[in-house]
């Protein structure tokens, strides 16, 4: 395992860690996670709305990655009636209430170890930033016992971005007032929560779901990897104390 070095040689001492939202540091309630898009298509076309479910998808897609970083939209109401707006779709108070409802029982629970691995970090001395495309008034209730130890949080909007290009984790560092070879983002997801922040100098470590795939294991390549976030958090406390 490298150590990242700074500009002058020497090792980069560790001054933040960065955490992934979905499936690192919180997950979906059994029964309670968001409707498919079949269950939405269905429950408008059982009301004379005709939206497939690709459209919604599509939809969805469009509203995360560029819709909610550039609005900012502050609940459900307005999320969903963006999607309606991109569909073509003008659904009554009744349709438009229900599909309403199916977001807005989504639940969150913290993943074991979530808030003993943001209260490690601390203890470490280390900055936290949660980083995730996920809009805020989504998650931020159910999380509130973990994210009250993260100094940083980071939705779509804060920076008008996604998590598709790097531009999140510099305005993250920026914020944190770190360099990218002083912070580690540990997340599930190879592209954006591995991949991106190496390519910008930063460390980076993948939670595994399972046994990687023949492809995954040639693009994860020499990425660390750790089995769950208390291994993840070893890691981090590994390059820490060698770079103290």
């Amino acid at each position: 395992m490298s150590t990242r070095k700074d500009n002058s040689g020497q090792p980069a001492h560790t001054r933040a860690v960065m955490f992934d939202l979905h499936a690192t540091l919180a997950g979906f309630r059994p029964h309670s996670g968001p409707p498919d898009a079949e269950n939405v298509s269905k429950l408008l076309r059982d009301r004379g709305l005709s939206v497939s479910p690709q459209a919604w998808t599509d939809a969805w897609v469009q509203i995360r990655r560029f819709d909610y970083p550039r609005y900012g939209y502050p609940n459900w109401e307005r999320y969903i009636n963006r999607a309606f707006e991109i569909v073509h779709a003008s659904p009554g108070d009744a349709a438009f209430g229900k599909v309403v409802s199916l977001y807005q029982n989504t639940r969150w629970n913290p993943l074991p170890f979530a808030k003993e691995a943001v209260r490690r970090a601390k203890r470490l001395g280390l900055k936290t930033a949660l980083v995730t495309s996920v809009a805020r008034f989504w998650f931020e209730k159910d999380t509130r016992n973990v994210l009250d130890n993260i100094d940083f949080v980071v939705d779509g909007n804060t920076f008008h971005c996604d998590k598709s290009g790097p531009e999140v984790y510099l305005r993250t560092l920026k914020a944190l007032k770190v360099r990218p070879g002083e912070a580690v983002m540990i997340g599930d997801e190879l592209e954006g929560d591995v991949l991106i922040p190496a390519r910008i100098g930063m460390r980076a470590i993948l939670l595994l779901k399972g046994k990687p795939s023949w492809e995954e294991s040639r693009a994860i390549g020499a990425q660390v990897t750790a089995s769950d976030l208390r291994r993840a958090m070893d890691i981090v406390e590994a390059w820490t104390n060698r770079a103290s």
